[in-house]
């Protein structure tokens, strides 16, 4: 039996208290699903200031797969988003990417108090497997995921 995606969000909660992103099946640019906890904020600066162009952990999430600490995309961050990021409270991050099957799923995780450890990364990265897995055929997903979708996803 599958695990519902609302305790899939649960999980991602517990792991990142400064909140998250996760964009599942992404086409182009824009996910399927997409999943936000991050200060409203924060959601409104990196709108307003097309930060998702400049973003170092996107720009990895879509050339690599796995996990990776934000700290270790500093060098890439020519726009400071990182930097940005930390006034609002996401000081410490990771990006986790899911490939399966041509289609590609992204998220970003934030904490306030320290670096995500790496079993920390290994669980996230299990989560979004997982997650991406249980919403790649739409027609599949169970009523129960469906009001979890309807009720927790953001329209892009």
């Amino acid at each position: 039996m599958a695990i519902p995606l609302a305790t899939w969000l649960g999980t991602a909660t517990e792991y990142a208290p400064a909140g998250y992103a996760i964009g599942l099946h992404v086409r182009f640019t824009s996910p399927t699903y997409l999943f936000q906890t991050y200060p409203a904020a924060w959601n409104e600066h990196y709108s307003a200031n097309g930060l998702v162009m400049q973003d170092p952990t996107v720009a990895w999430g879509f050339s690599e797969t796995g996990a990776r600490r934000w700290s270790d995309l500093m060098s890439q961050d020519a726009a400071n988003v990182l930097g940005q990021a930390a006034e609002f409270g996401l000081v410490f991050g990771v990006m986790v990417s899911s490939l399966q099957n041509g289609s590609r799923s992204l998220g970003g995780f934030a904490r306030a108090d320290r670096e995500f450890s790496g079993e920390e990364m290994e669980r996230l990265t299990a989560l979004m497997d997982a997650v991406h897995a249980l919403t790649a055929d739409e027609a599949a997903i169970s009523p129960e995921d469906q009001r979890t979708i309807t009720e927790q996803s953001v329209t892009v």
